[in-house]
């Protein structure tokens, strides 16, 4: 018996890269995300125990530093608000591109098995073929 050959396995086996470096692809592009709403949460940390800190202050010196430094927590906050933005579309790219990929490596991963489902089929009516040819031929001999 002749074994089974996918024509299109190098097609296949280049899909399942594509595949797989679409899924590192999101993964850095969500570790990123991660990454920057890390650095949000330690902001809002850092502006609820600096206002811990001062409430209740009435030195001008310490009210003032802390008032120019949740500025700068706020203009912190907007640009990593910003650069999160920016992230999450290119999450939300990166996750249609693996969708893509997943989607054509699935059409040739059914086709395989369509075709080896259909080898195998073909490879027991041979054998039935082969069966019935030697029982026929024994019946023919008596």
């Amino acid at each position: 018996m002749k074994k089974f050959n996918f024509q299109l396995q190098d097609v296949l086996k280049y899909r399942e890269f594509l595949q797989s470096r679409a899924e590192i692809e999101l993964g850095k592009a969500l570790a990123a995300e991660h990454e920057i709403q890390t650095k949000l949460d330690g902001i809002a940390l850092q502006n609820v125990e600096v206002k811990r800190q001062t409430s209740g202050s009435t030195d001008f010196n310490t009210i003032n530093t802390a008032h120019n430094f949740l500025v700068l927590l706020e203009q912190q906050k907007e640009y990593l608000l910003n650069k999160l933005a920016e992230a999450k579309i290119i999450s939300e790219q990166k996750r249609k591109v693996l969708q893509d990929a997943v989607q054509k490596a699935e059409a040739l991963h059914k086709l395989r098995e369509r075709q080896l489902a259909e080898y195998h089929e073909a490879e027991n009516r041979e054998e039935e073929d082969v069966s019935d040819d030697t029982t026929n031929s024994r019946f023919r001999r008596n």
